[in-house]
């Protein structure tokens, strides 16, 4: 029992993949965390912190935990190991790495690293720095956020977010592609903050998610036809006089391609594409071109589809259309950055060699049995692919090879590590040093080890080093001093007013890309009399991604608006089917509109364990790629519903 007299109160901060990065008070008692809360020491997140951050302790104390480094010694996916020591594994994985160079070349290697959940310097740390030097593949991060930072480069280039704090100056707050009640559970408060002085707030989701049914306006848009949207608002500017000429002309390159572009799409054609109100089209393109200031909070869900790049850059391109910058409580919020960590400055000294890439997310396409592509070693480090991508089955025959030496580094026995050949024990963010910043806002905050190593678990700077040495590597990293100045608790002073102090190359915003030319939209072709239904799979309020799945899971079920419930004779609490080409999942139905007609949803992240057939919503969705940025198209899935038998 943890007394007043026997526990402390440490300060540290959160590493998940979430924008907040919320500061955090840990109860230690007898050396083990009893209690996570949050701590006053960042501006935005100071007071409160999310459910799954509050119960973070129960993954550190895991049954699954990890414990040691452990080698197969059952088939593949059995979840069969032996228990090792971290000399032989390290030996055995140097060995394995080393005569696949010599027989294979250096691409043989794939350094499968996502390290999304890790704080700054693990994310480029000596395991990063190992695989930079001896060459290997790269398995490039097209899973999430992929297509939407390749097309803020486009149309922004080197200019920053809007700090994310500003938003409760903003007369007028458009929510695209976002749900922040879910993964930025701090943002809410600051718009409600400027909803209390009369700010209006819109939400376009195909979902009525929280912030939506508390909007001034939702658009529950068809997946994919986000870009078509952009160009109706577009286009009702041009017609309406809501264009800003002079900023226009100042600031952006190719507006004229773009607005001819919009022209093909009026409004009642683009209603109709996006299977939304006319009147709420009009409406928010009413309301977007004549409030100031406005504000664009643009989010990830719009990327997911084969149509994802072009969305994105249509949507980006509407507040420079609109002249939308320059005074407080205006511009875009996308992923903000301080720059004040320099990780790579502590990597000792190596030739950089010309990289080889492949696909994070498909993974079952070129690591299937009987491809040529040279991978021998696989090392993942902070994903769960056979979870988290697309056509799960094809990810599933991909790492049962027996052919592919595969090494997974994580906190506990993933449904992804339990097809590796050697599992190596991870520390979480409660047993290491490190620094955190977020991409939701500007704070800088260091991360200090609670406790000491569960088991003999390692960072991913001790595993490259400890790779590395085994491989003949006789390297030092350099110590977090060599990596940041001041590591805080801080917030950095980062240019964030958009087209005063920070801009982007050369001045203009660029609407029309020199490559891809302006966005355009192209149908999705598939078998729409076979499969009718849309399925998305976004976050829950349960998981970051997958993890925490070992202790607590969303529903599986699949949702169903009413209408589509009924044209099929389903019954919410029964079991039906989820199919399609790639193959059929049996779930627990749920009834009720805060989804769409024609769309069903279901939680992305969900162990296989929590499935009666041992897939997930991934055994259905595509891996394919948008054609801008080859980013994963998730939202890509078609589907049939029908009861179970």
């Amino acid at each position: 029992m943890t007394t007043a007299a026997t526990a402390r109160v440490l300060h540290t901060a959160c590493t998940l993949d979430c924008p907040d990065a919320c500061s955090l008070a840990v109860t230690i008692d007898d050396g083990r965390i009893t209690n996570v809360d949050a701590s006053p020491d960042n501006p935005l997140t100071g007071g409160w912190i999310c459910a799954k951050v509050k119960r973070y302790a129960r993954r550190v104390y895991a049954p699954e935990r990890v414990l040691t480094p452990l080698i197969r010694s059952g088939p593949k996916g059995s979840g069969a190991f032996r228990a090792s020591s971290w000399d032989e594994a390290s030996r055995l994985i140097g060995d394995r790495m080393t005569a696949a160079i010599a027989e294979h070349g250096r691409e043989s290697i794939v350094a499968y690293t996502y390290n999304s959940s890790a704080a700054v310097v693990e994310r480029d740390s000596a395991t990063e720095a190992l695989f930079a030097a001896i060459g290997a593949t790269v398995a490039e991060h097209t899973i999430c956020a992929h297509t939407m930072g390749v097309a803020w480069d486009s149309v922004y280039a080197t200019m920053a977010s809007a700090d994310p704090l500003d938003v409760v100056n903003a007369d007028l707050v458009v929510i695209w592609g976002a749900n922040p009640t879910v993964s930025n559970t701090h943002f809410p408060p600051l718009v409600q903050q400027a909803v209390a002085r009369g700010t209006k707030t819109v939400v376009i989701d195909p979902r009525r998610t929280a912030m939506a049914k508390r909007a001034d306006l939702h658009l529950a848009i068809r997946p994919g036809t986000d870009a078509v949207l952009a160009f109706a608002i577009a286009h009702l500017w041009a017609e309406q006089g809501h264009l800003d000429h002079d900023f226009i002309a100042s600031h952006a390159t190719g507006a004229d391609e773009f607005l001819e572009a919009a022209a093909q799409w009026p409004l009642d054609l683009a209603a109709d594409v996006c299977g939304i109100d006319a009147d709420d089209v009009a409406t928010l393109a009413e309301w977007w071109g004549t409030t100031r200031p406005s504000m664009l909070r643009i989010g990830w869900g719009q990327e997911r589809n084969a149509n994802g790049g072009a969305a994105c850059r249509a949507i980006l391109a509407l507040p420079v259309l609109a002249g939308h910058f320059g005074q407080p409580g205006s511009g875009v919020i996308g992923s903000t950055s301080t720059g004040a960590v320099r990780a790579k400055l502590r990597w000792p000294e190596f030739d950089r060699l010309e990289r080889r890439s492949v696909s994070m997310h498909q993974v079952g396409s070129w690591l299937a049995p009987g491809t040529d592509d040279p991978c021998q070693v696989l090392f993942v480090q902070g994903a769960n692919p056979v979870v988290m991508c697309p056509d799960q089955q094809a990810v599933m025959r991909a790492f049962s090879r027996d052919d592919v030496f595969t090494v997974v580094h994580d906190q506990v026995l993933t449904d992804t590590a339990r097809f590796a050949d050697v599992v190596l024990p991870a520390t979480t963010a409660f047993e290491i040093d490190d620094v955190v910043q977020s991409y939701g806002s500007l704070m800088v905050q260091p991360l200090q080890a609670v406790i000491e190593r569960v088991g003999d678990s390692r960072s991913n700077d001790e595993t490259g080093l400890a790779l590395a040495h085994a491989m003949g590597f006789n390297w030092t990293m350099g110590n977090l001093a060599a990596a940041i100045d001041d590591s805080g608790p801080r917030t950095v002073e980062v240019p964030s007013r958009q087209f005063v102090d920070t801009i982007p190359l050369g001045g203009r915003a660029v609407l029309a890309d020199p490559v891809h030319g302006v966005p355009s939209y192209d149908r999705v072709q598939h078998d729409a009399a076979s499969f009718p239904l849309t399925l998305i799979s976004p976050a829950s309020s349960k998981l970051i991604n997958s993890m925490f799945g070992e202790f607590q899971s969303p529903s599986t079920a699949v949702l169903l608006h009413p209408s589509d419930a009924a044209a099929r004779g389903l019954v919410a609490g029964r079991n039906v089917r989820v199919f399609n080409a790639l193959g059929t999942i049996t779930v627990p139905l749920d009834v009720h509109d805060d989804t769409r007609p024609g769309v069903a949803v279901m939680s992305k992240g969900v162990w296989l364990r929590n499935h009666d057939g041992g897939l997930g919503v991934n055994a259905l969705t595509p891996a394919t790629g948008d054609p801008f940025a080859n980013g994963a198209c998730f939202n890509d899935t078609f589907v049939e519903i029908a009861a179970a038998d």
